[in-house]
């Protein structure tokens, strides 16, 4: 593993502490964004959430709580740990797309059933987020074996779940921009902290982050675009209408 690294990258032990950091920036940024809602939700006085919302935001917290855990590790030079915890992410990790596919199209639906003001982006920004995350985590577990490949991957898919908790720190934090679009722009800033460590870790950009960045960032823009197509407002209608 450490010879393959080494043939990857320039510099491992610079690699891991980048990627611990990303893991840790990523874990503040979802406490801050579900602190007012969730984590510290008596303290804000927040309305009771819906079972399907509690298991959600349990599936949610595993996750980010796991990559951090799987990072360290790989940090602290405890491949063979990761490699033993790995399996449990790939269960959680399809258990996830759907309970996130589900999640997203019920919310909307109760609160349409109930004449309740509409809650965060539309529908099509939290599918295409838990579709990106399936795409990019899917070809990190099967890249697994390529180091170089793996942790790129898995960081821009854990990045594009990130949008929720960013979406609700734009709301919150009244920077100018509406969720939809401010919760993507903000999860942008880590892929452009992670070509910023390419070109100056390797002088080029990994392979990995050209195709799973530039996936990343398509799927913001097919996001977008359909948004604003009167075919895709009428199935988001009939999907949680």
């Amino acid at each position: 593993m450490e010879s393959l690294a080494k043939v990857e990258g320039r510099n491992p032990s610079t690699e891991r502490r980048f990627f611990a950091a990303m893991a840790f920036v990523i874990a503040v940024a979802t406490f801050i964004g579900f602190a007012p809602s969730y984590y510290l939700a008596p303290v804000f006085h927040a309305k009771p959430l819906s079972l399907l919302l509690h298991v959600h935001g349990v599936a949610f917290t595993a996750w980010i709580l796991l990559y951090v855990a799987q990072t360290v590790l790989i940090s602290a030079g405890r491949s063979d740990i990761h490699r033993i915890v790995g399996p449990a992410g790939v269960v959680l990790a399809v258990v996830m797309v759907p309970l996130g596919i589900a999640t997203a199209i019920i919310t909307k639906q109760v609160a349409a059933a109930y004449h309740l003001p509409a809650q965060g982006p539309p529908v099509v920004f939290p599918l295409g987020a838990i579709l990106t995350f399936a795409v990019l985590v899917g070809a990190g577990i099967a890249m697994r074996k390529r180091s170089a490949w793996h942790k790129r991957l898995m960081l821009l898919g854990t990045a594009a779940i990130l949008t929720t908790p960013l979406a609700r720190v734009t709301r919150f934090t009244h920077i100018g921009l509406t969720p939809a679009f401010g919760g993507m722009i903000l999860t942008d800033v880590l892929l452009a902290a992670l070509v910023i460590y390419d070109v100056r870790a390797r002088g080029k950009l990994h392979p990995a982050t050209i195709w799973g960045g530039g996936f990343f960032l398509a799927t913001q823009l097919v996001r977008i675009a359909l948004n604003a197509t009167p075919s895709w407002q009428a199935l988001a209608k009939s999907l949680t209408g």
